[in-house]
């Protein structure tokens, strides 16, 4: 067949049509096992493209994902390496979070903690494994038939190997990273429990809870967090995802909670919810006194909760949580978004400000595309090389690569040839 490439048992057709995705060292298409004709993803990576430590992240993936078989993590059925490419063939999945939240925004919350019950699953055998993943993020939570496959162990390592890996080589995506681990600090598999608190957050609210495009500012965030303890909620949700997420977002790890207890927490909170519905649907004419107080929060001792109506400012819901021992203030706002456009003006006016001495041209950062912004922002780094600025290059060379984090997964071209500027740098 034409344009029809054979690895091993596998086979697939080098076009656009069967590109299922692409990424800065290669393609992902849609393949076929030749006797089966079990639909995979086949993976194409360009050897040339995979050099010292990119290399090493492959082999490395390889060499943990022989090790797993679970029903929530992406099985890899074959891996071959030829004189110019590596191929790895993996089970095939219709989508991922990352394409969700692009096409809908937020998931409806009653998905969201299936969703999440799921990847606990998946973080709870890793555990028994001593593995860490370090790379949890919308991107990397695959769905097939529903259910989810957690995929991308490049970074993933096994624990008792952590002491031996320089602490100044950070890894992960920034806006999902742990504070210990941006901080380089030590940390555990409890560096995964706060990315997967970060990826509830964002499901449920279509944004992560601390957001900024330069690295100092969100470690000066997190820190802010430390102090005060407070997230702000863009819409009121289940005392179940309040408390779990506040139990994951723990910003020390040692009063993060494990995965035994989020499950505990989501699972009580399942009942609850069962309990009312079937409660609720025996009432055939009205709601009995006792129904209603089921649906209201709970004001006695025990529950440390105010029901407070709602107003135009930040509502304090000051909830106790059951794995720490103190308390942590949420809010949420019915104005969040006129809130959320005042930071994001904040954050532009200072980036415009930042970058005005790089081209008086460039007047309007603020309304540029993310590829535009990324090329000034290569353009800056290389006049900084030039000028043998070593601090302010390492610097911004460390903003920039937030930057393709953030926008990772987009795979225009044009992203693709920066992430080569960058390389060459």
């Amino acid at each position: 067949m034409l344009n029809e490439k054979v690895i091993g048992e596998y086979a697939y057709l080098q076009s656009d049509k069967y590109k299922i995705g692409s990424g800065q060292f290669g393609h992902v298409f849609k393949g076929y096992h030749e006797i089966t004709k079990k639909i995979v993803a086949i993976k194409q990576i360009d050897k040339k493209l995979m050099k010292g430590v990119f290399e090493q992240m492959l082999r490395n993936e390889i060499d943990i994902l022989k090790q797993l078989n679970h029903q929530h993590i992406l099985k890899m059925y074959a891996h071959y390496e030829t004189l110019n490419n590596f191929y790895i063939v993996f089970e095939y999945c219709e989508t991922d979070i990352l394409q969700i939240l692009k096409q809908q925004g937020q998931i409806p919350e009653d998905q969201v903690i299936v969703y999440i019950l799921q990847i606990a699953e998946a973080l709870l055998y890793l555990k028994q494994r001593q593995i860490i993943h370090r790379d949890i993020k919308p991107s990397n939570i695959l769905i097939h038939n529903g259910e989810v496959r957690l995929a991308d162990f490049g970074f993933a390592i096994q624990q008792d190997k952590l002491k031996f890996e320089e602490r100044k080589l950070q890894v992960g995506s920034p806006l999902y990273m742990s504070p210990e681990t941006l901080l380089k600090q030590d940390y555990n598999h409890k560096t995964d429990i706060w990315s997967l608190g970060v990826l509830y957050f964002e499901m449920i609210f279509g944004v992560v809870p601390f957001f900024s495009m330069e690295l100092e500012d969100l470690i000066k965030k997190l820190k802010q967090y430390q102090q005060d303890q407070v997230l702000f909620f863009k819409h009121p949700i289940s005392n179940g995802s309040t408390e779990a997420i506040r139990n994951l977002l723990a910003y020390d790890p040692k009063y993060r909670c494990e995965i035994i207890q989020l499950a505990e927490i989501l699972q009580k909170h399942l009942r609850n919810r069962k309990a009312m519905t079937n409660s609720a649907h025996s009432e055939k004419r009205y709601k009995s006194p006792t129904i209603k107080r089921r649906i209201t929060p709970d004001p006695s001792p025990q529950s440390n909760c105010k029901n407070i109506t709602v107003s135009k400012d930040p509502v304090n819901i000051n909830t106790s949580s059951a794995q720490k021992t103190y308390k942590q203030a949420t809010y949420f706002n019915q104005n969040y978004s006129l809130e959320l456009k005042k930071i994001q003006d904040k954050n532009d006016s200072y980036l415009k400000q930042n970058f005005r001495n790089i081209n008086q041209n460039q007047n309007h950062i603020e309304n540029m595309s993310n590829e535009d912004f990324l090329s000034l922002y290569i353009d800056k780094l290389e006049k900084l090389k030039e000028q043998h600025q070593q601090e302010g290059f390492i610097k911004n060379l460390s903003e920039c690569q937030l930057l393709i984090y953030q926008y990772y997964g987009k795979d225009e071209k044009k992203l693709n040839l920066m992430k080569e500027r960058l390389t060459r740098l």
